[in-house]
């Protein structure tokens, strides 16, 4: 069933939410918290640009339950279930890093996502890809609901996004794939990504000829550190402004994950990046990106 949504109210109506259902929401500024639990449902917008999802939980917020939010509950839209469609429309969390610190905007747990022209905005960790590490799936076994601790693995799309943030703003575990997306780095210092993959995980994060910008003029921004020890982002035929460190890469504060992260980069420009970040040639990095789509889709 195709659902018209053109008022706050006009969501909270609609009572069984089920398996292929279509969510339209006309153009407007909706101030919602929404979580998605079913298969094959599409959430699309009538313009990206004026249909607005937003909210404002932030790690710190005492939540009804009288605990802080802690980050993987602060999301504006939280989606479980699989093969879900997010379309042409904004989720937006509008709390501020420098006060509020982590604010999730997107949070996708679900297999088989795609997003396309879409806007996630927010500031820090704005689009958390699950599933949870692992250490975090125990560690909040008896404080998150049991739909999002007992998701394992994930595979997720995101097609001509602007995805919007300051530290850590693209994280989590999924195989995840970037295409020609604008990946904006706000304020004056950042990480565009921070993955977390397991050492056993093939396919991590990929970035394929999208664009890297930062809006600060005397911005300082690292593409990636490993959130956890074997992150894993590769960046293929990307664009670059001024605002990337030349580095590139970051080991993640005085850990040792400089020895066991998986960064790979491929670029016609030569960027003198940190050792530990590998350069791929283009047979290479050709290679990897049809292996990667094959696997996306299987």
């Amino acid at each position: 069933m195709k659902y018209i949504i053109d008022n706050e109210k006009s969501i909270n109506d609609i009572k069984n939410i089920k398996d292929g259902d279509i969510l339209f929401f006309k153009k407007g500024t909706y101030h919602l918290k929404l979580n998605f639990k079913v298969n094959n449902l599409t959430i699309c917008g009538e313009d990206k640009f004026n249909t607005i999802i937003i909210n404002d939980d932030h790690y710190h917020k005492i939540m009804s339950d009288y605990n802080e939010c802690n980050t993987f509950r602060t999301y504006t839209m939280q989606i479980i279930g699989d093969n879900c469609k997010l379309e042409n429309i904004t989720i937006y969390n509008s709390a501020t890093s420098k006060i509020y610190g982590q604010a999730v905007a997107l949070a996708v747990y679900g297999n088989h996502f795609i997003a396309n022209n879409c806007i996630i905005k927010g500031e820090q960790d704005t689009l958390f890809t699950g599933p949870l590490p692992a250490d975090l799936q125990i560690r909040y076994k008896d404080f998150l609901e049991k739909d999002v601790l007992n998701i394992k693995s994930s595979k997720q799309e995101y097609n001509n996004c602007t995805i919007i943030g300051d530290v850590d703003f693209i994280f989590g575990c999924a195989t995840a794939y970037f295409n020609k997306c604008d990946i904006i780095g706000i304020n004056d210092h950042g990480f565009f990504t921070a993955p977390s993959h397991a050492k056993d995980l093939e396919y991590g994060y990929l970035f394929n000829d999208c664009n890297f910008i930062t809006k600060d003029k005397n911005a300082k921004f690292f593409l990636s550190r490993p959130w956890r020890d074997y992150g894993l982002a590769y960046f293929i035929n990307c664009n670059y402004d001024k605002g990337i460190l030349e580095d590139g890469f970051n080991k993640w504060n005085d850990s040792n994950r400089d020895k066991t992260c998986r960064f790979y980069e491929y670029n016609k420009i030569d960027y003198k990046r940190i050792c530990f970040a590998k350069k791929l040639n283009e047979n290479e990095a050709n290679d990897y990106l049809s292996k990667f789509l094959n696997y996306l889709k299987a």
